[in-house]
């Protein structure tokens, strides 16, 4: 009996043994920025012991160094710091936690808190209280905007980012790390970055099309496009032939873009990292983000002009926006005197944010810049936005709720901008002769079945003048000795463009 006893109990400790989870793995997985992984690894330890302070640490860092969800950091933050002994600088995460919960009192009551006994961001605790008053102040006063997630056949499970739409909006093109690409997954969890298109044609997008020959079993990333969506921007990172650190650009080749190549002459690009771009439709004038000496800080904004020998002039730091922080992705709208760009060095929604600044003609000057707002803005990083030429409509890439998981590509519309309606001229006409019916009544109803209006045609011309707002509508004609007339109209965001529209609707006699 004591010897059947004996081995239970040897039996239980091995078993024990090989439960326990592997401290070097977690660590390892961390080390190497696969935070997810990770995050799974620590929280095996926390089934152990609930108040093990640096695995508590370093859950809320996996949650804040992901897209999972940042404000799920709040939660083992506040349990590491409610601990005895904890990590000096976990008031300061916690902080940063509170933001991404939208709980900024919080956080300005614990970066206070961090304030009593600092650590090693101490110099930032000042700039990081503007921040968390200024968000507060933006989140009382929201921009009028909609979010539309571009869905399934654009946006993935992974990473889907830095979309760039032409002008006429019919290009859109964006990075994602999804597993489709030729490379395998990478040391953090992640697939390389490839280059996707997709098309518009006013009512519906194409599904994305990876861009072929453009990628590599590296990393890709479009980081600008022209206005008419003949090139695009492209960064690389490509360690097995030393390709990074500069911008390519790709031209349009049928419906994606082909072979990168180097921008040309010695100004642009440097041994110093060059990272975004963009140009003005007559490509005279060139801005891009670069971290080359005698800059402001990091990533400064820089601006050059074409020569007349098609060299780039001596770049010029465009010392009213940047700021000792980053400012990366410049990207000058339709009107092109606007220039959007993302900042980590002004006062914002947290981490990196959209802002604007107009060119001053008269002055010759740059304005300074304007936050573009909450919620376009959040308390992650938002980098790019992307606007049509009506700016009704612009794209960026953001974790919202409803998204599929990660970083997203969402379509942003602009209530306070109007929408171009179009011009319809519809005529009745026989089904079998084609001949113009004279008199009766067409009734449109939108997509929700509700009544548009019910019109009554010219008396002269015999045609019915309507006008429609993109979107879905059932036309129904009536008149006397004429079956009931139905036919459906899909109004597209271009048809404005066209000018005057005109439509036949058939009718078919009793």
């Amino acid at each position: 009996m004591l010897k059947g006893i004996f081995i239970l109990v040897i039996i239980t400790c091995s078993l024990q043994v090989f439960a326990q989870p592997d401290p070097r793995l977690a660590e390892d997985l961390y080390k190497r920025g696969n935070f997810i992984e990770a995050m799974k690894e620590y929280k095996k330890h926390l089934k152990l012991d609930k108040k093990n302070g640096p695995v508590l640490f370093k859950v809320g860092m996996c949650y804040l160094n992901t897209n999972i969800d940042k404000s799920g950091a709040v939660n083992y933050f506040k349990r590491a710091y409610d601990l005895e002994k904890h990590d000096p600088e976990t008031a300061y995460y916690l902080a940063i936690a509170y933001t991404h919960s939208g709980e900024y009192d919080k956080a300005i009551a614990m970066m206070k808190e961090y304030q009593k006994a600092p650590g090693k961001f101490k110099d930032d605790i000042a700039k990081k209280l503007r921040s968390f008053e200024f968000a507060q102040d933006l989140v009382q006063r929201p921009v009028p905007v909609t979010f539309h997630n571009m869905g399934a056949l654009i946006n993935s499970e992974h990473p889907d980012y830095y979309p760039f739409v032409s002008i006429d909006e019919h290009t859109l093109v964006f990075t994602s790390r999804r597993p489709e690409g030729k490379g395998s997954k990478e040391f953090d969890g992640y697939y390389p970055s490839d280059i996707w298109v997709v098309r518009f044609d006013g009512v519906s997008f194409s599904k994305a099309k990876n861009s072929g020959s453009l990628n590599s079993a590296y990393d890709e990333q479009c980081v600008g496009i022209y206005d008419d969506g003949s090139k695009i921007f492209v960064y690389i990172d490509n360690y097995a032939t030393k390709q990074y650190g500069d911008i390519y650009t790709a031209e349009r080749k049928g419906p994606i873009y082909g072979k990168k190549k180097m921008i040309p002459g010695e100004t642009v690009n440097t041994k110093y990292m060059e990272v975004s771009a963009s140009i003005t439709a007559d490509q005279s004038t060139f801005f891009y983000s670069s971290n080359r000496p005698g800059g402001k800080g990091g990533l400064d904004l820089y601006m050059t002009r074409k020569l007349p020998t098609g060299d780039w002039a001596t770049p010029q730091n465009i010392s009213a926006i940047n700021t000792d922080g980053d400012e990366t992705f410049p990207t000058l709208a339709p009107d092109g005197k606007t220039l959007y760009f993302s900042s980590n060095g002004l006062p914002g929604m947290g981490g990196y944010d959209l802002f604007k600044s107009e060119w001053d003609s008269e002055k010759n000057e740059w304005s300074e810049p304007t936050n573009l707002g909450y919620p376009v803005n959040t308390s992650y990083d938002d980098r790019t936005i992307s606007f049509a030429e009506n700016h009704k409509h612009a794209y960026i890439s953001a974790v919202r709720e409803g998204g599929r998981g990660d970083l997203d590509i969402w379509r942003v519309t602009f209530e306070d901008v109007e929408v171009k309606p179009a011009l319809y001229i519809f005529k009745a006409i026989d089904a079998v002769d084609s001949k113009t019916i004279e008199g009766g009544t067409i009734i449109i109803f939108n997509s929700d079945d509700e009544e548009v209006g019910t019109y009554r045609p010219n008396k002269n011309t015999h045609e019915y003048t309507v006008i429609l707002e993109p979107g879905k509508y059932s036309v129904e004609t009536e008149k006397a000795g004429y079956e009931l007339g139905v036919q459906t109209v899909t109004v597209s965001e271009f048809d404005h463009l066209q000018g005057m529209i005109k439509k036949n609707l058939k009718l078919t006699k009793e």
